[in-house]
């Protein structure tokens, strides 16, 4: 009897364990940082933020729409390596963006710095778009993370998807 009183003890304590830990460490999430976070952006649901994929988040007419808009940005920049540039952030309920996270690789797939006025002028021509859809699930609209990776070959951005 003790023996499976321990057992179901352990049991118990393991899968508490196991809970406590998936929910308070998700993979991902983007908190608010005041330094370099717009501080007018709002979240409108302080809980868990959904993936685009998870409630069909998107643009307005798709990718080919996105590279429209910011054709005039991207034939403008060059850049002294090749590699990815990848952008995560928050499109709220109503449409808007902010929170953005900045990652960056050259063609190794080993860390890059490409030039950081560079990437805020590609952050701001991003911020600019204005036909973002928000995430619906039960004809309810919702907060959802986005992800916008920019190609760069030779200095120049190829592809954006």
């Amino acid at each position: 009897m003790n023996l499976f009183l321990l057992i179901s003890f352990l049991l118990a304590l393991s899968l508490t364990t196991w809970i406590y830990y998936q929910t308070t460490n998700r993979v991902g999430d983007i908190v608010f940082d005041k330094s370099i976070d717009n501080a007018t952006f709002k979240t409108c649901y302080d809980y868990k933020t959904p993936q685009y994929y998870q409630v069909g988040t998107n643009y307005q007419d798709g990718s080919k729409a996105i590279k429209k808009e910011l054709s005039d940005t991207i034939e403008n920049l060059t850049f002294e390596d090749s590699g990815y540039i990848t952008f995560r952030f928050i499109i709220n309920c109503n449409g808007e963006v902010g929170r953005f996270r900045v990652k960056t690789i050259n063609s190794d797939l080993q860390e890059n710095n490409f030039n950081n006025q560079k990437i805020k002028i590609l952050q701001k021509s991003i911020e600019s778009l204005k036909k973002w859809n928000p995430g619906m699930w039960k004809d309810k609209a919702f907060d959802s993370y986005f992800v916008l990776n920019f190609k760069v070959e030779k200095g120049k951005i190829t592809d954006i998807f």
